[in-house]
C-alpha cells in the first residue's frame, strides 16, 4: 500500500466496485468500464486493479494486465476523478502499476491513449513513455466516428 499527498493507494476490492464504477462514468463518457468488467477485473483478471484514497473517496484508479508467459505489462485504464487532478496522484498511481508489472518480471509497461488526450499523453511522456506506433480509428468516438490513438512503451529495467 502506498501513500501519495493524503491519498493512498492500494489493491482495489469487490467492496470497491460502487466507488469505482462511479468513478469510471465520470471520467469516461464513451469508454468507461461496465460494473460487470470491472467485478472480473477486480476479482478474477490476470491483473492488477488499484485504487486512490482520499480518505473514504476513491479519486483514481489503474488496471495493468498481464499475459502468461509474457514480459509486457498493459496499463488497461487509468482514470483520475477532477478532486484528485493537479495533485501528482496519477503520476504516483502509475509508478505503483510500474512496481507491480516488474514484480511479476514484466520488462516492458504498454498503454495507448487517444491522440486527442493530451493529458495523458504528457503524464506518459513525463513518466519516460515514448509513442511507438500509431493506432487509426481505433477509439469509438461520438456520432459513430472513430478516433485515431497512439500507442506508449517504456522499458522497465
Amino acid at each position: 500500500m502506498a501513500a501519495h499527498d493524503d491519498c493512498v493507494i492500494r489493491p482495489a476490492t469487490l467492496a470497491d466496485l460502487d466507488g469505482v464504477h462511479a468513478l469510471e462514468k465520470a471520467c469516461f463518457d464513451i469508454d468507461a468500464q461496465s460494473r460487470r468488467s470491472l467485478r472480473y477485473l477486480a476479482s478474477r483478471a490476470q491483473a492488477d486493479f488499484l485504487v486512490a484514497l482520499d480518505g473514504a473517496c476513491i479519486v483514481a484508479d489503474a488496471v495493468v494486465l498481464y499475459r502468461r508467459n509474457s514480459g509486457v505489462a498493459r496499463l488497461y485504464s487509468i482514470a483520475v476523478g477532477a478532486s484528485a487532478r493537479g495533485r501528482g496522484v496519477a503520476s504516483t498511481l502509475l509508478r505503483e502499476c510500474e512496481t507491480g508489472a516488474q514484480r511479476r518480471g514484466c520488462r516492458v509497461m504498454r498503454a495507448e491513449a487517444r491522440l486527442s488526450n493530451l493529458a495523458s499523453r504528457g503524464l506518459f511522456q513525463r513518466a519516460g513513455y515514448r509513442e511507438n506506433a500509431s493506432l487509426p480509428s481505433y477509439y469509438a468516438g461520438r456520432d459513430g466516428r472513430r478516433e485515431d490513438g497512439v500507442r506508449l512503451e517504456k522499458p522497465l529495467t
